[in-house]
């Protein structure tokens, strides 16, 4: 199976069903093998911290979150970081510190990038970027 980095959208979209565009997220990531940024991982594990989630809910995100592997920074990392984040702003293209993580993540281990929002992450010349 080839293995996928999901964005932060494409997980999200993977736990809800009755999204709009799971079925197609779905079908995108099929037969995959599903990895993941610690950055999403952690922006995941957020949601139930701020919006007050009940045991039920935050058992199911993290069943869902055993989905995917993550995949951690090491001592390489944060030269991606420093390229995707000093690209983008060369480029008149600022990224926000998690998504530079995200991006920097697939450079590093040279996974396309699965996302709902291709406009985030086009300008980075390095990246494949597959959109659902």
């Amino acid at each position: 199976m080839k293995p996928l980095l999901a964005d932060m959208n494409i997980a999200s979209i993977l736990f809800k069903p009755e999204h709009a565009r799971y079925t197609r997220a779905l079908q995108k990531t099929e037969h995959h093998t599903l990895f993941i940024s610690f950055m999403t991982k952690a922006e995941l594990l957020l949601w139930p911290a701020v919006n007050g989630w009940g045991e039920r809910r935050r058992r199911e995100l993290l069943v869902h979150l055993d989905g995917f592997t993550a995949l951690l920074p090491d001592d390489e990392s944060p030269q991606f970081w420093t390229d995707v984040m000093s690209e983008s702003r060369r480029l008149g293209r600022p990224m926000s510190a998690a998504g530079a993580w995200i991006a920097a993540t697939a450079m590093q281990w040279e996974l396309p990038l699965v996302t709902n929002n291709v406009g985030d992450f086009e300008h980075l010349g390095q990246l494949t970027l597959l959109r659902i």
